[in-house]
């Protein structure tokens, strides 16, 4: 991207991060119509790594950063689905927080994110996580 790009760019961006009753979540900081990707340029050419809970556990790597992951990454059918770009470069999407009545959806399984209806300026989006990673994974406290 160069610099007529990314100021281009600027008139796509839908959303912030910002303090959240869950502590951080995803703010819109304008009007989402239904049906749009407001995190269409959040790594857009990435891939995923599939990763099995063994294999996690048996990395050497420190607890809080396998405890990252854990916490930020899809869980389906026991396979942990990790960005290609590793775990410190998380787009926004990864902030989305559950809701049994959410405003966003995925068409994909969780690779993409939609407005599931028109969202107002600073309205916090949110996801049922149910859609895309096993509930086990997220329950409550």
């Amino acid at each position: 991207m160069n610099k007529k790009q990314l100021l281009r760019s600027l008139n796509e961006v839908y959303a912030r991060l910002g303090k959240s009753k869950n502590g951080v979540g995803v703010f819109a900081i304008r009007a989402i119509p239904k049906w749009t990707d407001p995190f269409k340029h959040c790594d857009q050419w990435g891939d995923v790594i599939e990763l099995t809970e063994a294999e996690l556990a048996a990395a050497p790597a420190p607890e809080e950063a396998k405890r990252m992951l854990r916490d930020f990454c899809a869980l389906q059918e026991g396979v942990y689905h990790v960005p290609d770009y590793g775990i410190d470069a998380i787009d926004k999407s990864f902030y989305l927080n559950h809701s049994d009545t959410p405003n966003m959806t995925t068409k994909d399984g969780g690779e993409s994110f939609v407005a599931a209806r028109k969202i107002k300026a600073g309205e916090e989006l949110t996801v049922s996580y149910n859609l895309f990673s096993e509930t086990k994974h997220f329950k409550r406290k």
